[in-house]
């Protein structure tokens, strides 16, 4: 017994020690970065939030004086924290675009199956730095990691291991992180455009299916979320518009061979929220064109050209609907 509990001694305080060091050397570009974006969303017309597919949108091609507030890897969970703790501050904006990416309605990432529960973590700890301590879709376990230990796994350990020799002046400072928004400049090659396709949505459906054996209900309560940044955003007197941006015509047909049940069932979640109030723009159900490969710059994401294109797309549904965001730039 007297093994046992100074076993259980040591454990907790190897645990406690491991906890302070990694807060006196943490290495806060990150958190530095997402903190100087959500200032910026104070006082702005427009924001656009969700996934990395956002940079499909231009703000300057809208005409619209907008911040942008949507990161890589980001679920419908995370987005709806997000959503909330902008409309907690100041002079949030009233006229919002939701990017959705119609694979992050199939992901959890705080399932450790997903590959993506470091995201929920660098969230969690935001959210936390901006004093909002709730569950995200009552998800504790990664709550419950980010409290006992902010640094977990090789990539925050060798971050503070280098903020310990900046202190020592063993290393010179890092650099700040310019963005960490996604606009992304290049061209995909046609010629590699369904290899790529092909390979993303097998990776992509191996995430998907490990995510389900844990979490069978995830589509079902991603839909529930989106549902519920709509009432959120009405509630403060805001307009949601939610765009899903094209992926290449490659891997659209991909992704539709192995999740065409499951596109149609979003479809469909997305009617239900348009019809009570949110304007829904959806480039894989009904685009406006044909956006071809030299439009991206990956199978999911538009390079500048096509963002411009996108945008002036966007514009046009909305006028052809009577809606105020419809003005276009030259941008």
């Amino acid at each position: 017994m007297r093994r046992l509990i100074l076993f259980l001694v040591l454990a907790v305080a190897l645990v406690a020690g491991l906890n302070i060091v990694s807060r006196v050397f943490d290495d806060g570009r990150q958190i530095d970065a997402m903190n100087a974006l959500l200032h910026d969303t104070s006082g702005k017309d427009a924001i656009i939030v969700g996934s990395s597919v956002g940079g499909a949108i231009r703000f300057d091609t809208l005409c619209l004086d907008g911040a942008d507030f949507f990161f890589v890897l980001q679920d419908v969970f995370e987005t709806e924290a997000m959503v909330e703790l902008v409309l907690s501050r100041p002079d949030p904006p009233r006229t919002w675009f939701l990017a959705l990416s119609p694979g992050a309605t199939f992901y959890n990432n705080a399932i450790p199956a997903s590959g993506r529960s470091h995201n929920r973590r660098i969230t969690y700890r935001f959210l936390f730095d901006n004093g909002r301590h709730g569950l995200i879709d009552g998800d504790w376990r990664q709550y419950a990691v980010t409290r006992v230990s902010p640094a977990l796994g090789y990539q925050d350990w060798r971050k503070r291991f280098q903020q310990m020799l900046v202190t020592v002046g063993l290393r010179s400072p890092a650099k700040p992180i310019d963005t960490l928004i996604w606009r992304l400049d290049g061209t995909l090659d046609p010629a590699l455009e369904a290899s790529l396709a092909d390979g993303q949505v097998s990776d992509r459906m191996s995430d998907v299916n490990a995510i389900a054996y844990y979490d069978p209900g995830v589509s079902e309560r991603a839909a529930q979320a989106i549902t519920d940044i709509h009432a959120h955003i009405r509630a403060a007197g805001g307009q949601l518009y939610i765009i899903v941006p094209p992926a290449s015509p490659q891997m659209q047909a991909a992704t539709r061979r192995h999740m065409g049940a499951e596109l149609q069932t979003l479809w469909q979640s997305l009617d239900r929220i348009e019809g009570q109030g949110a304007v829904v723009i959806n480039a894989w159900r009904n685009p406006a064109r044909l956006y071809p490969a030299e439009l991206f710059v990956d199978p999911n994401h538009m390079n500048p050209e096509g963002a411009r294109l996108f945008s002036r797309d966007i514009a046009a549904r909305l006028k052809s609907r009577g809606q105020a965001e419809a003005t276009t730039c030259s941008g």
